[in-house]
């Protein structure tokens, strides 16, 4: 008799376990965050959410409804401003479905801010854009049948594979700002409140955002940093002779080292890329665009370089990753003023291209 009572009480309390009334949420109490800005203005951080609205009770979305809200807080930190949205929503925000973080401005710690994220609540590899305005950023795109975090992603991810913008991780964002001490590239969003666009980028670094590399000489970094992916396609309008001619680069493969001697900073890049010709409505001599090309691809790195590095001190090219490779005797010195290097470093690009 005593092991039947036994029976019964544990079958009882593993389905009150299993139920969920010991603590547990159920998926109408979340909020499922989709998009998130965030940016710090006199001291008092403010996040805006955009939230996925579970009509059905399923954290999947219902395209043929409206299926967004947007929602603020904000606090003293970080955690106080989702407190505060969480209490203007009533469910507890779940982080887990961001697709994408937009940081604005007042974000002076990148590697301390962002790293609260990286406790497990929101995936490492969440791309991370700045905009102005984050709360505008957010609050784009609420139509009904739509899912506008999905879009966002699409245009930001169809722009970097153009080479017109990049794609950084949340988690590339806090190690460079931080142990790396070096600088991550940002996609930026262009917002009027109604559309979206992702055009050129911004340098995030151990003390805040700063600079602008427009997006027609975004393509030098994407290719100087060898983040260029299968599929990725970069137009490059070329004048061949007198004829003009459009290409397309459709593979590339860069190789950078340094070197120090008569008293600088000497930075090598050798960058291999495939070409095509798309549209050469004259018959320019084939060979002549391949060799208007290879100098555009040349002129758009050295540009981006000049940009990032000798005028913002921005080392998006893991330069001093590079310098204790390459150069470990004068890595000492170069850490103690890495951004006097940096600004009087000399650039050789060697631009090759291959069948």
């Amino acid at each position: 008799m005593l092991k039947k009572i036994f029976c019964v009480i544990f079958f009882v309390c593993t389905a009150l376990t299993l139920s969920g009334c010991f603590g547990g949420l159920e998926v109408n109490d979340r909020a499922f965050v989709q998009l998130m800005g965030l940016e710090r203005r006199d001291e008092v951080y403010m996040v805006s959410l955009q939230i996925y609205k579970s009509e059905s009770g399923s954290p999947d979305p219902d395209v043929s409804k409206a299926n967004s809200v947007t929602v603020n807080g904000s606090g003293a930190t970080i955690s106080a401003a989702l407190s505060d949205a969480e209490l203007s929503l009533g469910k507890k925000l779940f982080l887990g479905h961001i697709k994408l973080l937009v940081i604005g401005e007042g974000i002076e710690n990148p590697s301390d801010e962002l790293a609260l994220f990286l406790d497990g609540s929101v995936s490492p590899s969440c791309p991370v854009a700045y905009s102005d305005d984050p709360q505008a950023a957010v609050g784009t795109l609420l139509e009904d049948g739509t899912f506008s975090a999905e879009q966002l992603l699409k245009l930001m991810e169809t722009a970097a594979s153009q080479g017109k913008t990049v794609y950084t991780s949340v988690a590339d964002v806090a190690s460079k700002t931080g142990i790396a001490d070096s600088a991550a590239a940002l996609p930026c969003i262009v917002s009027d409140g109604e559309t979206i666009k992702f055009r050129g980028m911004t340098f995030a670094r151990k003390n805040g955002t700063a600079g602008f590399l427009a997006e027609e000489d975004v393509q030098g970094v994407k290719l100087l940093t060898n983040a260029f992916e299968c599929g990725d396609r970069i137009t490059v309008p070329v004048t061949a002779g007198e004829n003009r001619a459009t290409a397309y680069i459709t593979g590339s493969k860069s190789c950078l080292k340094t070197e120090y001697s008569e008293g600088k900073l000497k930075v090598y890049a050798d960058v291999c890329i495939k070409i095509k010709t798309e549209e050469n409505p004259f018959g320019a001599n084939e060979k002549l665009i391949e060799a208007a090309v290879r100098e555009s691809v040349k002129d758009t790195c050295i540009s981006a370089f000049s940009t990032a590095v000798w005028y913002n001190s921005c080392d998006v090219f893991d330069i001093k990753k590079l310098v204790r490779r390459d150069c470990p005797d004068f890595y000492g010195e170069y850490c103690k003023n890495d951004e006097k290097y940096l600004r009087e470093s000399v650039l050789t690009v060697n631009i090759v291209s291959h069948e």
